[in-house]
């Protein structure tokens, strides 16, 4: 039951992202270059206190309502979900930057102690100045094992 629990809520925001995909725009090279080093610190703050076990620290950037489902018992099974399963944060490379409507989208490519590839994407709201995180990503071939 607590699986099932689980697999709903992903399959229906993997079907919205699916549906919303042909919506999103890439963003040219030298903008998105120049957004990723403007949130590189919020990633790098991001990955490392998740990666520490630093709820505080993980939540520090995000916008009200993904602090509000990140938090407390959610904040122990990402933890559990993703540094239990891949091991601690060691490195990320920006790959692109994606835009729809007021989000920002930039996709990572990251190596963690037990997986070299894994893809991260946060999503930044851009109404917010410096920008919120609204969105978190992680997806990789060890991930997805059961």
């Amino acid at each position: 039951m607590r699986r099932i629990r689980w697999m709903v809520p992903a399959l229906v925001v993997l079907a919205l992202l699916a549906g919303c995909a042909a919506g999103y725009k890439t963003v040219p090279a030298e903008e998105a270059q120049a957004f990723a080093e403007k949130v590189e610190p919020i990633t790098v703050q991001l990955l490392t206190a998740l990666s520490n076990h630093d709820e505080a620290g993980y939540l520090r950037d995000m916008d009200e309502t993904m602090r509000s489902v990140s938090s407390g018992e959610k904040f122990e099974q990402v933890y559990q979900a993703i540094i239990g399963k891949i091991g601690r944060y060691q490195s990320h490379q920006f790959d692109r930057v994606l835009d729809k409507d007021r989000y920002r989208i930039v996709i990572y490519k990251a190596q963690f102690e037990k997986d070299a590839n894994v893809v991260v994407r946060v999503v930044f709201d851009m109404t917010t100045d410096p920008p919120k995180v609204t969105g978190l990503w992680f997806d990789s071939p060890v991930l997805r094992r059961k």
